[in-house]
């Protein structure tokens, strides 16, 4: 385990860790400038079973209206395992997701640089081949990105969005708790969304769809012809070029104008019904 995984633990175990601010919604300066005892539960096995963070008398009554799930003696909250190890990767994606309102003309600005990119000659014909099937690798991820952002972005800024998500997600309809949590349950919900957003293959067009046209209320494009170049990139990048048959596959630069011209329309559709132009 490396130096910084290592330090990581000790401020963990000491209550001194960003990822405890964030899971009990406070910024890290908040969290160092309070008086408190850090509590880690274990059970008879010696396994961590829940940490225990317990406030000084004297923290400022804002500052405890800030804490999500303060207990009814306003000083005790108790934080899952779970929300101390992940809860900073999620707020991470987040935050780099967030920092970009322009997502259209990102797409666009990166679709260009690719096909700048697949028009590059090269000294031989495999190293073409090579460059030819990043770039188309490459097409898809940014497909990937510009679903994922808008969505993300979008939901988590509009109320209807969102509460048309939580209503309409699969896995969300499966979710039981105990009408006791409804109060906890509510304060999280916009924390639950966004990691069960983060966490979706956007690549995989049939859900994205689905997602879409639920939270969205719009009408999103066709997927058929885009969906025959995401199985061509899963066979790029997982079966080494090769169809399951076992035939290997030439991208050429005709294939790639052809395709970027498909998901720009594609891309264009989406954009229209979402007033992203």
């Amino acid at each position: 385990m490396g130096y910084y995984s290592d330090l990581d633990i000790d401020f963990r175990e000491q209550g001194k860790s960003p990822n405890i601010a964030h899971s009990i919604g406070l910024t890290y300066e908040e969290l160092l400038d309070l008086d408190y005892n850090f509590i880690t539960e274990k059970t008879k096995d010696q396994k961590i079973k829940s940490y225990k963070l317990i406030l000084s008398e004297d923290t400022p009554i804002h500052i405890r209206n800030k804490i999500i799930n303060l207990e009814d003696d306003l000083k005790t909250v108790y934080i899952e395992p779970y929300e101390i190890n992940f809860g900073s990767y999620y707020q991470y994606e987040y935050e780099s997701i967030s920092q970009n309102d322009r997502h259209f003309e990102k797409f666009n600005s990166e679709i260009n640089n690719l096909v700048l990119l697949s028009k590059i000659e090269t000294e031989t014909p495999k190293l073409k081949d090579i460059l030819l099937r990043q770039v188309f690798i490459g097409i898809i991820g940014s497909l990937e990105t510009f679903l994922s952002e808008v969505f993300i972005v979008l939901t988590l800024s509009n109320q209807k969005y969102l509460e048309n998500f939580v209503k309409t997600f699969p896995d969300f309809q499966k979710t039981k708790f105990a009408l006791s949590e409804i109060f906890i349950q509510h304060d999280k919900i916009s924390e639950t969304a966004k990691k069960a957003m983060i966490d979706i293959i956007y690549h995989n067009l049939a859900i994205v769809k689905n997602m879409y046209n639920s939270t969205f209320e719009i009408n999103f494009p066709e997927i058929g012809e885009v969906n025959k170049f995401i199985i061509k990139r899963h066979d790029l990048v997982h079966r080494n070029g090769k169809t399951k048959d076992g035939e290997k596959l030439d991208i050429k630069n005709v294939e790639i104008e052809s395709m970027v011209g498909i998901i720009k329309t594609f891309v264009n559709e989406i954009s229209s019904e979402l007033k992203l132009m």
